[in-house]
């Protein structure tokens, strides 16, 4: 599944800046399943926090951790809707440990629980 890098990109940052932003997102959408801070992440990339998070939000229109986790619930409706993959199995895939946690994650971005939605896709 493509993911949606931007939601609202600006072109108020630097070419450095935006691939800063860029190059975060795709890491963290490769390592869905690991959690991170804006510490490591903001290491990883040679910058401070704020500034991590300051460019983040400036590229994409949302906070990091705001955005990672629509990214995420959007990966997990996919999958919801093209397998019988339990949904305890897309929860670990998405870095949750515990389900109810990924539930209320799911129904926060997405209206509705994680099997819900898999009723209402099926259905249609």
């Amino acid at each position: 599944m493509e993911q949606t890098p931007s939601l609202h990109r600006t072109t108020e940052l630097t070419l450095a800046e935006q691939q800063l932003a860029e190059n975060t997102f795709t890491f963290c959408m490769e390592h869905k399943q690991e959690h991170f801070t804006i510490s490591f992440l903001a290491a990883r990339a040679g910058v401070s926090p704020t500034k991590l998070k300051q460019v983040y939000r400036r590229f994409y229109g949302a906070p990091l951790f705001t955005h990672i986790r629509s990214e995420k619930m959007l990966f997990a409706a996919h999958k919801l809707a093209e397998a019988n993959i339990k949904i305890v199995d897309i929860a670990g895939a998405c870095g949750y440990d515990n389900a109810s946690k990924f539930s209320a994650a799911f129904c926060s971005v997405m209206g509705c629980t994680p099997s819900e939605y898999r009723r209402r896709v099926r259905l249609e």
